[in-house]
């Protein structure tokens, strides 16, 4: 009897969901779920930006390195030239990136609930659950990179010491590789030996290594694999890192507005709770040392608390004086996960645990909420809200008044429209090839919009007054004499009849405005202009791409 009690114990323990199966399962099954889901809405505007890398591949490109448009053109090449083709590497980079997270975990603190804990936190921040899994985005393949650095850098930092000089030289190098690709996906990557450096120097044990020429090699490496983006700008005159400069430091001067768009931002990306955690795990790690069982003297918890603070103090430092994009400090969100899910191994049942499970049940609900707006549109927006109010003395006592609701409040709109748009033009006659030659719009991401979904990558044109990536792609002069369509969106109405200068076309029409319903309710307004007869070419646009 006791034989077949233990037994049955063995056998229930081994199909247990707190092991490798539920590792299993929270990987897998995410996963598949968003191979379903990331076809069946329209291309997001950043998206359409780097499907038009995809379709003019070249060393680099003047806002991001090349690595987003090879992947999406092998996406395109294996499935086709739709949504699920752009974005089949996302769901498939996101899962790779869990699987390294979950060896790092394992790493730091080999237990399964811990691997499991670090997996639900992942899932349920819907920066990295919802947008960093279901959209094509250049963090996808950084974040991938970032994870292969850390796990090799811990795997070794301890071991370095003792090594011969080739087993040194072999390390460095794979750091360095890891860096160099890093590098072609993001330039974020400038970081990683940033934190390199930052942690040999800080670290007494490690302080010799900055004498030997094998962190330096590695660095080289590194930034010999990222040749294609420094030969980019050197053709180029540096324009990428210059636009990059001014896009990510620009002047530094401190606003109210920016600083809470920055806050805020994170905490809406992140989820209130889980926010509120992580920087708590920071500050518990700084005062009571290492979270991780078996880290004798803690090197592994500080270089985990390195990787988390280098990202959100680097760029949240930049937030206070030049506004950023509340997604910039992810990487630092990602490693301090594992800080918080040891956090909360280590500590007992109480409300430290309970707020943890209260943070990833919220942030799963805010995943959910989003993947149901996307695809139901359950929730819909007033027409109206109160501007100002004002109390009087006398009849009426309060004064009310109200402005419109703008439709892009909701987010979900930017991910439909343009499919409609396309047919909408294509039943007017307007995709005809023979009348109409190109396709324009005063902002970038319209015009990669319309690009992707009329098939017009090479008669797509972003005539405006500012450097943007399609001065380095089809030379507008070729349009010369010829006619084309101009579209803006009620995000960024603009009329180009104000917008360029007398004589630039010889006629510019009014088409009346294209109004795209979900459920029947108003979602965005599409405002079209047929322009006719391209005269000649406003503020010199064209001259870098010919």
């Amino acid at each position: 009897m006791k034989s077949l009690l233990s037994r049955g114990k063995t056998r229930n323990r081994s199909f247990s969901l707190i092991g490798p199966a539920g590792v299993l399962l929270l990987m897998v099954v995410p996963t598949l779920l968003r191979l379903f889901l990331i076809g069946r809405f329209d291309l997001g505007n950043d998206e359409a930006h780097y499907y038009m890398y995809a379709v003019h591949p070249d060393f680099s490109f003047f806002d991001h390195p090349l690595m987003i448009g090879l992947l999406i053109s092998r996406g395109m090449a294996w499935w086709g030239q739709n949504e699920f083709g752009v974005r089949f590497f996302a769901p498939v980079l996101f899962l790779l990136a869990s699987l390294i997270l979950s060896l790092i975990a394992w790493k730091l603190y080999p237990s399964w609930s811990y691997v499991l804990t670090v997996l639900a936190l992942l899932n349920a921040v819907p920066l990295f659950g919802l947008l960093g899994s279901t959209l094509m985005l250049p963090d996808d393949p950084l974040t991938v990179f970032w994870l292969l650095y850390l796990l090799v850098f811990l795997d070794a930092i301890r071991r370095l010491p003792t090594l011969t000089s080739g087993g040194k030289a072999g390390v460095w190098t794979l750091l360095g590789t890891l860096f160099g690709l890093a590098l072609l996906s993001k330039y974020n990557a400038v970081l990683l030996p940033l934190i390199t450096f930052g942690i040999l120097f800080r670290e007494k044990s490690l302080r010799p290594m900055l004498r030997e020429p094998w962190p330096w090699a590695g660095l080289g490496v590194g930034l010999l694999i990222a040749w294609p983006l420094f030969y980019w700008n050197w053709i180029h005159q540096g324009a990428s890192f210059l636009f990059q400069a001014r896009h990510g430091l620009g002047g530094f001067s401190f606003n109210w507005v920016s600083f809470y768009q920055m806050v805020l931002g994170q905490i809406g990306y992140v989820s209130p709770i889980l926010w509120v955690l992580l920087l708590a795990s920071l500050f518990v790690v700084i005062r009571s040392g290492t979270p991780f069982p078996e880290d004798e003297g803690g090197l592994r918890g500080r270089i985990v608390l390195w990787f988390s603070l280098g990202p959100l103090v680097f760029f949240n430092a930049v937030g206070l004086f030049h506004p950023i994009l509340p997604h910039w400090p992810a990487l630092g969100y990602l490693s301090c996960l594992l800080l918080l899910a040891a956090l909360y191994q280590k500590g007992k049942e109480g409300t430290f645990r309970t707020w943890t499970r209260a943070g990833v049940a919220l942030g799963a609900g805010m995943t959910l909420l989003v993947l149901l707006q996307v695809t139901l549109d359950m929730i819909v927006l007033p027409e109206r809200f109160p501007q100002h109010i004002r109390l009087k003395a006398s009849s009426p006592y309060l004064e009310v008044r109200f402005r419109p609701v703008p439709r892009w409040v909701d987010i979900t709109n930017d991910l439909f429209g343009f499919r409609r748009l396309a047919r909408h033009l294509a039943k007017e006659g307007e995709t005809d090839r023979k009348e109409w030659s190109f396709y324009d719009s005063d902002h970038f991401n319209t015009a990669d919009e319309l690009a992707f979904y009329l098939h017009a990558p090479d008669r797509t044109l972003c005539l405006v007054h500012g450097t943007t990536q399609f001065d380095f792609w089809t030379p507008p002069s070729q349009f010369i004499g010829r006619n084309g369509i101009f579209v803006s969106t009620d995000k960024y109405p603009t009329d180009p009849r104000s917008l360029y200068p007398t004589g630039t076309f010889r006629e510019i029409v009014a088409e009346p405005p294209y109004a795209i319903y979900r459920r029947g309710h108003l979602a965005r307004i599409f405002y079209v202009y047929r322009l006719i007869g391209l005269e000649h070419l406003p503020w010199q646009k064209g001259e870098r791409a010919q």
